[in-house]
């Protein structure tokens, strides 16, 4: 299978805010039914917001569901990239009851996979 396309979304029903000198926005991360890359994928700053040079803060807002009914959940582990100008976003998941998360196989992605994530960038 081909790899996944990402798609980066401003969620309607939220809407971000000024915090001192900084911004505040939250975005919708969403892959297709393509394969998970092992590694994880980047998206620069410009790329969660258009106009951003620098994210100084990135959280995800909650675990990618799998499947429509939510049973069951994928970690999300972020990485800041190039001084802060890109991050990395990696996906883990448990191989068997109590044992730790480790990161996702190059495997295709769950149907249905979207996070939200909060930024706080400049």
């Amino acid at each position: 299978m081909a790899a996944a396309v990402i798609t980066v979304t401003r969620p309607t029903d939220v809407k971000g805010c000024v915090v001192g000198n900084k911004r505040m926005a939250f975005r919708d991360i969403t892959a297709d039914t393509g394969d998970y890359a092992a590694g994880g994928f980047t998206l620069t700053a410009s790329q969660l917001v258009s106009g951003a040079k620098h994210i100084d803060f990135c959280a995800v807002g909650s675990c990618a569901t799998d499947g429509t009914a939510g049973a069951t959940a994928q970690g999300i582990g972020v990485t800041y990239v190039s001084s802060g100008t890109s991050v990395k976003f990696q996906v883990y998941e448990s191989g068997g009851t109590d044992a730790p998360m480790n990161e996702k196989t190059a495997e295709a992605y769950p149907a249905n996979f979207t996070f939200r994530v909060m930024l706080i960038h400049t």
